[in-house]
């Protein structure tokens, strides 16, 4: 079943369940009134099913929750190919991997749990699953309508589809009374579990890393194999050794991209790693000069390794992804057309597959670079990283500059209205 299939499944079967259970959950409530003091929960369940890179930028969020003193036992249910991501944040003291047809066992282990908490904002299903584990505390999100999910969850967290993701993973930490620690301490937190040393040595480095693939949410965040070539002949880097990144799905991408950066520089080394154990191509992530890729996995674990990285984005928008950081080292090219961003707003890309935004970035003639620390954004060429550009915290700020004139007007009314 494809990615579409599944959400018009969910979209489907989730309203219907919905419907169907919300009136018996309300009357169950009223009778049994038990109580939902999140004070006395220490054993508190993730449910993330998808989104690898969604997990890694809700690390610090949940690096909180983890260190929250009434907190004695964190776990998370996912899916196998999430696992290892799981797995890798080392901050889980269970992993449950719920398939399709063991959801009903998984649901049976964690029947009436003290606290179970959806991160999958934009499905139905998942509320379901959280109410017929007859958890003592349900946390959940909502986009829009509120009463669609009031009784589904004890404690419902707004949020904003159009603001930054980050933010709505943090409620979470301190609805538990938790704090969420600076990018800077999750770096070295994660590259502590990895078994690497906390700081990055500041040292030169020459190999690159280049992650082109993506996730099946939104295909047109990616580039063309050929597209790759002229971003990284105008950064100078045709002589340096590439490590290809991307899972076993991705190999025939990746083969056909090493093929390109073989014919361009015969004496380049290509290294592709596909398929390799996830942890092992972190801790070469961590070693790389830096990574150029899409909105993907790679990009979130990436920053939280602290390897600078260089991005490309069109269909998502990083001013809702990319948590702020001092020490952020990121060159971000991105240019807000009159589709963009359609993750998430879409079932189906407008472009089917055309995806201009992303030709756009990918051009070196005319790339929108989004510098990290000044107040404006600036047309640029692609190019080695500038004092202008340099390492500062992420200002979200910045990004207006990026809308294009005939959106620039309705961006600065709603800003305005919003306060």
């Amino acid at each position: 079943m494809t990615l579409n299939s599944q959400r018009r499944l969910d979209a489907c079967a989730g309203t219907v369940l919905r419907l169907l259970l919300a009136p018996m959950a309300a009357l169950l409530g009223r009778i049994l009134r038990r109580p939902h003091d999140l004070g006395s929960a220490s054993t508190i369940t993730i449910l993330k099913l998808r989104g690898a890179g969604s997990l890694a930028i809700a690390y610090p969020a949940l690096l909180g929750l983890r260190r929250a003193p009434r907190v004695r036992h964190l776990r998370i249910v996912t899916t196998r190919s999430m696992a290892p991501f799981a797995h890798a944040l080392g901050i889980f003291d269970e992993i449950l991997v719920c398939e399709a047809f063991g959801c009903v066992r998984t649901m049976a282990w964690l029947f009436r749990c003290e606290a179970i908490v959806d991160l999958e904002m934009h499905s139905r299903l998942t509320n379901v699953f959280c109410l017929l584990t007859c958890a003592r505390n349900r946390i959940g999100f909502y986009t829009n309508g509120r009463s669609r999910r009031a009784n589904l969850a004890t404690h419902l967290l707004y949020c904003n589809p159009s603001g930054k993701v980050y933010e709505a993973y943090d409620q979470v930490a301190r609805l538990f009374g938790a704090t969420v620690p600076p990018l800077e301490e999750c770096t070295r937190e994660l590259r502590r579990s990895l078994g690497l040393p906390e700081e990055r040595a500041a040292i030169e480095r020459s190999a690159i890393g280049i992650a082109p693939a993506c996730s099946a949410l939104r295909k047109e965040r990616m580039l063309h194999p050929a597209e790759w070539i002229p971003i990284v002949r105008s950064r100078g880097r045709m002589a340096a050794p590439f490590h290809l990144l991307g899972g076993e799905p991705d190999r025939s991408l990746l083969e056909e991209l090493a093929g390109l950066l073989r014919a361009e520089a015969p004496d380049a080394a290509v290294n592709i790693h596909a398929g390799l154990p996830l942890e092992w191509s972190l801790r070469q992530i961590a070693e790389l000069r830096e990574v150029l890729c899409v909105d993907s996995a790679m990009l979130h674990f990436a920053r939280l390794l602290g390897t600078p990285t260089v991005s490309y984005w069109g269909p998502s928008d990083p001013a809702t992804l990319l948590r702020p950081a001092a020490s952020a080292r990121d060159e971000i090219y991105y240019e807000r057309i009159s589709c963009s961003p359609c993750v998430y707003t879409a079932l189906l890309a407008p472009c089917r597959g055309n995806n201009l935004c992303m030709r756009l970035v990918s051009d070196p003639q005319r790339p929108r670079y989004y510098p990290l620390n000044a107040g404006q954004v600036r047309d640029g060429v692609h190019g080695p990283r500038t004092a202008a550009s340099g390492a500062a915290g992420f200002d979200s700020e910045s990004l207006d500059g990026g809308i294009p004139g005939a959106c620039r007007s309705e961006a600065g009314n709603a800003r305005a209205r919003s306060g």
